[in-house]
């Protein structure tokens, strides 16, 4: 697995690019009593978790994101879009 820490950027927007250009979304969840969504592929590519800090001040979104790839070219692709 491949991490990236994508920290203060629009989940939506990520959510979106990874759909177009790494693989197709398979499942969402989220329990009940969990601070993070998640979202994964199809095929199991890539694997991303929002959690909500909306108390945490300064921030232009109110939620941190991390990804995980199965593939280190996709976890670099990734890094050289969203500039982390």
């Amino acid at each position: 697995m491949y991490s990236v820490y994508l920290g203060d950027k629009d989940e939506k927007e990520i959510l979106a690019w990874l759909i177009e250009n790494i693989g197709p979304l398979g499942m969402t969840t989220k329990a009940e009593y969990d601070y993070y969504e998640q979202f994964c592929a199809l095929d199991g590519s890539w694997c991303m978790r929002s959690a909500d800090v909306s108390d945490v001040n300064g921030s232009s979104f109110d939620v941190i994101t991390i990804v995980e790839f199965n593939i280190n070219e996709d976890a670099l692709l990734c890094k050289l879009t969203w500039g982390v």
